[in-house]
């Protein structure tokens, strides 16, 4: 079910003018090939699939697409240039190294595996760190969800190009 505000045949639109509220609102599902709205308050679940990207393809045409595709890789870079700066940034990068060296001396003992303890007590390190603004999110969860929300744009060209394939059939 699309969102009451919307008509599934301007979804495309919708994604075109407002990318970075549809990747916070809704999140992919990889394995249904579906995006879910993140609820709170609400019992309703909100579920967009292929056919309502395929609805809206038919509404506007195939022209749209190159235009929107452009949309979510302009959106891509901006998120992955903000990731790079989280890796990059001198304590992050320190812990990060810390870990990597530590895995490259140890690597036959582990099986290949990076130990659960390690990266608890690297979650805890980097939370020590503190909140970013009113949220009280911490560095860690603030990256959680810039990778998400990386996912999210990557799962709206993978349900465009499967809703464009469909409508070609």
């Amino acid at each position: 079910d699309w969102s009451s505000d919307v008509c599934s045949s301007d979804l495309i639109l919708f994604l075109l003018r407002n990318i970075n509220k549809y990747v916070m609102q809704y999140n992919y599902n990889l394995h249904t090939n579906v995006f879910i709205e993140i609820t709170k308050d609400t019992k309703q679940v909100k579920t967009i699939s292929v056919n309502q990207l395929l609805a809206s393809i038919k509404t506007h045409g195939v022209g749209i697409l190159g235009t929107v595709i452009n949309q979510v890789y302009k959106f891509l870079i901006k998120k992955f240039s903000i990731f790079s700066e989280f890796l990059f940034d001198d304590i992050i990068n320190s812990n990060l190294l810390r870990e990597q060296r530590m895995y490259n001396k140890n690597k036959d003992k582990l099986n290949g595996q990076y130990p659960y303890e390690r990266a608890e007590k690297l979650s805890k390190e980097i939370k020590k760190l503190g909140t970013i603004g009113k949220s009280n999110l911490t560095f860690l969860d603030k990256f959680r969800q810039l990778v998400t929300q990386i996912g999210n744009a990557l799962g709206i060209v993978r349900m465009i190009r499967n809703a464009s394939l469909k409508d070609n059939s």
